[in-house]
């Protein structure tokens, strides 16, 4: 099963700690977050195949068998990862608010 960077996406070889392109941590220290690119409704499946280094699609396919087969189940457990794993931070702007959003 190949690993992915989570910051950056290089392909990461062997058992790493730190990414050796971008030095930002890898692996099961790291908790599970919802990442705000790559997700398609909430995060969960993205979060998830982030985090164990699967693929993003086997885990979403996964996650639709789950719901149909499982209904109340597949869909309880999505809905649940939503409401406790957080949601990664936004990344900061450097660029100065104007005058409108900093009084909103």
């Amino acid at each position: 099963m190949a690993l992915y960077c989570a910051n950056c996406g290089n392909a990461l070889a062997g058992d790493p700690r730190f990414c050796p392109a971008c030095g930002s941590s890898v692996g099961y220290g790291q908790g599970l977050i919802r990442p705000r690119s790559g997700r398609k409704i909430a995060g969960v499946c993205q979060g998830l195949a982030d985090r164990f280094g699967w693929d993003v699609v086997l885990v979403r396919v996964i996650a639709v068998i789950l719901s149909v087969t499982l209904f109340p189940l597949g869909v309880a457990a999505y809905l649940i990862f939503w409401l406790l794993v957080p949601e990664e931070k936004p990344a900061s702007s450097s660029a100065p608010l104007n005058r409108a959003e900093r009084v909103s």
